[in-house]
């Protein structure tokens, strides 16, 4: 029985009775429940929480997670207890309960590890809080809204490791004639000319010399790389559909380190679905340098297969603007002539296409080669094979 219904019976009893001892109690039972409430109204204006995750993590990389409880009343908080849902791929059991007391002005804080072997894009939470006073008699559910997103990235494997050929047409191409000068690639240094600029003077080389010498550089192409990954179930046959998938996103992460560690300008297009955006056929810009390899990996991290869609109009649109001479990299499970008449319409264009293509079969490799485009093919465990 709580203490509504017995304040009614106590109520109903003292005025049959008209009984001073049931008064009494009665004055009590209502004094115990509007303090009990007060209380209670107090702790949840009081208490405070925060958490604290890693918004993304490399495979295998473990996780710390923080949440902060704190009491900022003058009154102790006599129980909470937390619950948090966890995505079972990133801990096991998929939550975290925890019981706690508050004192006046104590901050707790409750730590837990997070470990991903998946990519993929995880939501944690929501963070459930209740909390009641030290008699039982009232309780207060908290839930918090507040969702965290974490990002496990591909798997990124150096392509000796993985088997792609180095002879595909990507990275900086050496050019006799000096279209630019790569500042990255000093040659030593020569005698100034009036045409030189003041900029490219070397001062300390001039003032061992006893004359002004100016700074050199390996004349190169450097070559923009869009990489086309197809990522709809549509594009992808057999029975392991999902797992010939996985290995096409990590061969294109792979390339994609490898075009980092070059300094080399690339983008990406992909034809699945990017939950943290919520937009089909997602691309990265044409950019270079550590920070948007990250964004590239971000995207393929957290791709998910769409059923349907085609990879081949997002290509065309996002070609229109490479220059002459860069590279498209389309790793895909389609073949036929489709593809092959897309791949020539860029040749056309002076781009080089490089045809990546899943558990192809030799006939299917000889047909692109036959028109001078490079063709390879990923077995089912994601090694590239001619």
């Amino acid at each position: 029985m709580n203490l509504n219904r017995l304040s009614i019976v106590l109520l109903l009893v003292a005025i049959a009775l008209r009984s001073d001892l049931f008064f009494v109690l009665l004055y009590i039972v209502v004094g115990l429940q509007l303090a009990t409430r007060l209380w209670l109204s107090y702790q949840v204006r009081s208490l405070s929480w925060s958490r604290t995750i890693p918004q993304a993590a490399f495979p295998g990389e473990r996780l710390q997670v923080e949440i902060a409880l704190q009491n900022r009343g003058l009154l102790p908080i006599a129980w909470v207890a937390l619950h948090e849902s966890l995505p079972p791929a990133l801990h096991t059991p998929p939550m975290i309960r925890e019981v706690i007391s508050l004192g006046p002005g104590e901050r707790r804080l409750i730590t837990y590890e997070l470990f991903g072997q998946r990519r993929g894009y995880y939501q944690i939470g929501p963070l459930s809080l209740q909390t009641g006073d030290v008699l039982g008699l009232g309780e207060r559910p908290l839930v918090s809204d507040q969702r965290a997103a974490l990002t496990i990235y591909p798997h990124v494997l150096p392509l000796a490791d993985f088997g792609l050929p180095a002879s595909l047409p990507y990275g900086t191409l050496a050019s006799s004639r000096r279209l630019f000068e790569d500042p990255a690639r000093p040659a030593g240094v020569r005698p100034y000319q009036p045409a030189d600029g003041v900029r490219r003077i070397d001062w300390k080389a001039s003032a061992h010399a006893g004359q002004p010498l100016v700074r050199r550089q390996q004349p190169a192409i450097a070559l923009e790389t869009l990489v086309a990954l197809a990522f709809t179930r549509e594009e992808y046959d057999g029975r392991f559909a999902y797992d010939t998938m996985e290995h096409a996103l990590t061969a294109a992460a792979s390339i994609l380190a490898h075009l980092a560690d070059l300094r080399q300008p690339f983008g990406v297009c992909v034809s699945g679905f990017d939950p943290a955006t919520s937009r089909h056929a997602t691309v990265v810009p044409l950019g270079h340098g550590r920070a948007h390899l990250i964004t590239a990996l971000g995207l393929l991290g957290r791709l998910e297969p769409l059923k349907e869609g085609q990879l081949l109009p997002e290509v065309r649109r996002a070609t229109a603007g490479l220059g002459w001479g860069s590279t498209v990299v389309m790793i895909t499970g389609q073949r036929g002539e489709p593809l092959l008449a897309e791949a020539l319409g860029m040749r056309r264009r002076g781009l080089n296409v490089t045809l990546i293509m899943t558990e192809a079969t030799p006939d299917e490799l000889a047909l692109p080669r036959r028109h001078g485009i490079a063709a390879f093919t990923l077995n089912r465990e994601g090694r590239p094979i001619e």
